[in-house]
């Protein structure tokens, strides 16, 4: 007997631990299947079934079941007392016999209980709460449970309530993190959609840049990306793209709009909106402080005559001299109070005149690949420029020029990489 006696303890240990071992998986449903049919198996039960306990609403749903069929699914309902009665209880429920504070609870779910063949109720517990009920049969031999079995009943239970209560944890985590991500991204939506106003409101000084600033932003997002930039460092770059301009909001509307070419002086005020840009924007906390810098520098050239400080190559921030093509880009394709737009040919002639002293080669390599890309309709994410440019240019000869200009920049050299990427 003592030799029986232990084997079935060295049982219950393995039992156990095949248990909380299974506890680990994601699939919840075959955690709740398996660990039925490891109690069952373990004491020769023909039927029985596993129900968790919700609050919401109050009530038990079977979640597994052997020997009953249509079983799974069913809901049992539970009072608040009764849920506290099992949660302290130490003993099983006797279906044909309960007496005590949980007799109402059997008589209530007397027809369910009956269809389930249940002859006695185990609460599951874990760390002080209920996680729910196992109900069983008769034994095969039909014989009643005896201590040892119940004692195994309750180790085995006691694992099966652990994977119940981390179950549980993981669900509410991973609400809570889904309900995170989603207050993130509207917070960041909301965060996108006021830079786009602000943009939006810079450009109503300018009765010829109506939607220059979004353009500029997307043209740099996409340049940025096709350059390798990505996470924090592009999105950064948009919103340079977006804000470059604003110091002009301090700008003189009839300079702005000045149709004749402007006097020294009014160039000297035009080209302070660089600086007051910079002083407007580094006022916000990090990361800001670095969106502020690019646009101070989205008017320095790679050979050093740009302005406000006469920055030179790698002195320049990689997003300032993305926005700066951006910038020139989108101002060659569309009207200004001095001239008519530019023809694509025309931008290409001038980006290709100017690389290297207002521009910097990679940044016009990734723009030359990105609008390839585009034109041949292959490879680009979403296009950009071609819904500005329009389709109504010779696309055999931009094609070739656009081949040229990255043969000329040997498109062989290794394309930029941010230090974050």
């Amino acid at each position: 007997m003592n030799l029986a006696l232990r084997k079935m303890l060295h049982n219950v240990s393995a039992l156990t631990d095949l248990a909380a071992e299974i506890s680990s998986t994601h699939n919840f449903d075959e955690v709740a299947r398996t660990s039925l049919h490891t109690l069952l198996g373990a004491l020769a039960i023909p039927r029985g079934a596993l129900a968790r306990y919700t609050t919401r609403p109050r009530q038990l749903k079977i979640m597994a079941a052997k020997g009953l069929a249509g079983a799974v699914g069913q809901r049992i309902a539970i009072d608040r007392d009764e849920a506290e009665r099992l949660t302290t209880r130490s003993l099983p429920i006797f279906t044909q016999a309960e007496n005590d504070g949980l007799a109402l609870f059997v008589e209530r779910n007397r027809e369910t209980l009956t269809r389930m063949r249940a002859s006695i109720s185990i609460p599951m517990i874990a760390r002080g709460e209920l996680m729910g009920l196992i109900f069983l049969s008769e034994k095969f031999t039909h014989e009643a449970y005896t201590d040892e079995d119940l004692e195994i009943i309750g180790a085995i239970s006691r694992s099966i309530a652990v994977a119940f209560y981390n179950h549980r944890l993981m669900v509410m985590h991973k609400r809570k993190a889904i309900e995170n991500r989603r207050l993130y991204a509207e917070m960041r939506q909301i965060y996108r959609d006021t830079v786009r106003a602000f943009g939006a409101a810079i450009d109503l000084k300018d009765a010829y840049t109506s939607g220059h600033s979004d353009r500029v932003a997307r043209y740099a997002e996409a340049i940025a990306r096709e350059m390798g930039l990505t996470g924090l460092e592009l999105e950064h770059i948009g919103v340079a793209g977006y804000l470059h301009d604003i110091g002009k909001i301090t700008v003189d509307r009839a300079i702005i709009n000045n149709p004749r070419p402007l006097t020294d002086k009014e160039f000297g005020e035009l080209n302070k909106h660089v600086t007051t840009g910079f002083e407007i924007l580094s006022n916000i906390r990090r990361p800001w402080d670095e969106i502020a810098y690019m646009t101070k520098c989205h008017h320095e050239k790679v050979d050093g005559t740009g302005y406000p400080q006469g920055l030179r190559g790698d002195e320049i921030p990689i997003g300032s001299k993305i926005v700066t093509l951006a910038d020139s880009f989108d101002a060659m394709m569309t009207d200004r109070p001095y001239r008519s737009r530019l023809s694509l040919e025309q931008t290409l002639a001038d980006l290709r005149k100017h690389t290297n002293k207002q521009f910097d080669r990679n940044v016009v390599a990734a723009f030359c690949r990105l609008l390839l890309k585009e034109i041949n309709g292959g490879g680009a994410r979403q296009r950009v420029f071609i819904p500005m440019i329009g389709m109504k240019f010779d696309r055999i000869a931009i094609t070739a020029t656009l081949d040229s200009m990255l043969a000329e920049l040997d498109s062989s050299t290794p394309h930029y990489r941010s230090a974050a990427s």
